[in-house]
């Protein structure tokens, strides 16, 4: 939108000036051209008024001549009124004043958090004659704004469909990075604190970092998890000779030290001989 600018509005009605300045000079000329068709016309009428009646050749030659000077005439007037009323009108100071304010109103207005999509784009067609685009090593657009301005934009093609649907390695590398401590829900937040998006631009929510980890082949939290060694509740139940709800109760207690794998709340557990805080005691 930089094409709205106080200095292109200036030239705008600079322009505009120099047009009324020419349709003046033309209103003049055609004015002048009815008064000399009126001259005419009178001319002619006094001609044939001064003819002797009895000389009907002379009379009717005359008289013929003057109703084509009249026919000129109204001609003439015609055209005048015609051209006059489609001509421009001087721009008032309190106009100018408004035009003026026209680019930061309109800088305002698209730069408004307020401002929908649809908004911008009901703006751009009120400034846009016309585009013109050309495909080749990149995209050729030809614009023509309302007024007769022109710009000519390229821009890179963009990447092939399924190029364009790839997450970027940075955010896969990010993501794997985060699964080491954090459940598939709790990933997805820390990707969009970080500023990482998915590759539509969208903000990550859980099915996106479960469908990703599955296409890219991670590892999940359960599987990090079993791989440092934790177990399950049944498993550290049978070496305490306690059933498995003993040890959720232990855990919500915090008497032992699990770790959760989804969000669900499901955990795995750290094995009795690393344990911190209980031994045999029940």
């Amino acid at each position: 939108m930089e094409r709205v600018t106080p200095e292109a509005l200036a030239l705008t009605l600079a322009v505009q000036e120099e047009i009324i300045q020419r349709s003046d000079e033309a209103r003049r000329l055609r004015h002048l051209q009815v008064e000399r068709a009126q001259y005419e016309a009178e001319l002619a009428q006094r001609r044939y008024l001064k003819v002797d009646p009895d000389n009907r050749l002379v009379a009717s030659v005359l008289e013929a001549e003057w109703n084509a000077k009249l026919r000129a005439l109204e001609e003439a007037r015609a055209i005048e009124e015609r051209y006059n009323q489609s001509d421009q009108q001087q721009v008032s100071e309190e106009e100018r004043a408004d035009i003026e304010e026209i680019p930061e109103r309109f800088h305002q207005f698209w730069n408004d958090p307020k401002t929908t999509a649809r908004q911008r784009k009901r703006a751009v067609r009120l400034l846009i004659e016309d585009v013109t685009v050309r495909k080749a090593e990149q995209i050729v657009a030809h614009i023509r704004f309302k007024g007769g301005a022109t710009q000519t934009i390229t821009v890179p093609l963009p990447p092939p469909f399924a190029q364009s649907r790839l997450t970027s390695p940075e955010t896969l590398v990010a993501m794997d990075r985060l699964l080491e401590e954090y459940t598939d829900a709790e990933v997805a937040e820390q990707l969009n604190q970080q500023g990482y998006r998915t590759f539509d631009g969208l903000l990550f929510q859980r099915t996106h970092v479960y469908q990703l980890r599955r296409h890219h082949g991670l590892a999940d939290r359960y599987a990090r998890l079993q791989t440092q060694g934790m177990i399950t509740a049944e498993k550290l139940a049978h070496s305490y000779g306690v059933t498995a709800q003993t040890i959720w109760r232990w855990y919500r207690q915090g008497r032992i030290a699990g770790a959760r794998y989804n969000d669900r709340g499901s955990c795995l557990f750290l094995p009795k001989a690393r344990q911190p805080f209980l031994t045999d005691s029940k």
